[in-house]
């Protein structure tokens, strides 16, 4: 049997390796990230690194009123999450800045009002030791 020593390069290259390959794995779960449970009214934007069900409260956002949302990551940990709308025809945000709240995985938006009608966006922007990442999801509202 022969027997060899790793040199310091070699031991780097393997840790390098089994890092590489974790953040795949991670990577690879937000496409495979599968709707919570009870969630029937949710929906599912899905980026490179992250992959995020939400849900509206009430189910039917309303024009003029707030409203809140609540998430659900899929991918790699993440440290912050910022929700903003934002319409992209007027080129203007929400009157409000709403607060969001994350924990572990599952998070929850409040105060968002859509303060009228017509094209928005829901943008998601997520940040984590695995990079950052930008989610939008479109919506008309009449």
């Amino acid at each position: 049997m022969i027997r060899r020593r790793l040199r310091g390069s070699a031991v780097a290259a393997a840790f390098a390796l089994v890092a590489a390959f974790t953040f795949v794995l991670a990577a690879g779960s937000a496409a495979a990230c599968e709707r919570p449970q009870g969630w029937t009214v949710a929906q599912r934007i899905a980026g490179k690194t992250w992959s995020v069900w939400w849900q509206s409260a009430p189910a039917a956002i309303p024009v003029g009123a707030h409203f809140s949302v609540r998430f659900r990551l899929c991918g790699p940990p993440a440290r912050q999450v910022r929700l903003r709308g934002w319409m992209p025809d007027h080129r203007h945000g929400m009157n409000y800045r709403p607060g969001v709240t994350l924990t572990g995985r599952k998070g929850v938006a409040e105060g968002l009002l859509f303060h009228m009608p017509g094209r928005w966006q829901l943008i998601l922007e997520i940040a984590g030791a695995a990079g950052r990442e930008k989610l939008t999801a479109e919506m008309v509202l009449e």
